[in-house]
């Protein structure tokens, strides 16, 4: 697509949780956005240490995520979002499915987003 726009539909992506229970799609990649990475994916029986070196946003779109920062828990559910500070020392837990958006800046540091993904997109319709 050569207009600048993208499009990406829900059912043509897989979420199968890995070994550490999370699955991330970044679908917003440095293979196209030179500032912005962004995606979709699932926690799902986790408990995930990760520093990242990103900032990171998180909407949570189903379920509950908790996220442990030093001496908090963060709870978080549907239509709750979360904003995470490069450098931040976190755990990601969910004891059931919670589907979930992201958003990371820089693109590079992320990695889902830091190298180029091919994703399948849906064409536009015709005005």
């Amino acid at each position: 697509m050569s207009d600048g726009v993208k499009l990406f539909r829900k059912n043509e992506a897989q979420f199968t949780p890995g070994p550490d229970g999370i699955s991330a799609h970044g679908l917003i990649n440095a293979g196209f956005s030179k500032r912005l990475g962004a995606g979709v994916g699932v926690f799902e029986k986790c408990n995930v240490e990760w520093t990242p070196d990103y900032d990171e946003v998180l909407y949570i779109i189903d379920g509950e995520l908790r996220l442990h920062a030093g001496d908090k828990i963060y709870v978080a559910g549907a239509g709750d979002v979360i904003w995470i500070s490069a450098g931040t020392a976190i755990v990601y837990e969910a004891k059931v499915r919670t589907p979930f958006f992201y958003a990371v800046s820089p693109v590079e540091n992320s990695i889902s987003t830091n190298e180029a993904g091919n994703f399948p997109e849906s064409p536009p319709e015709r005005a």
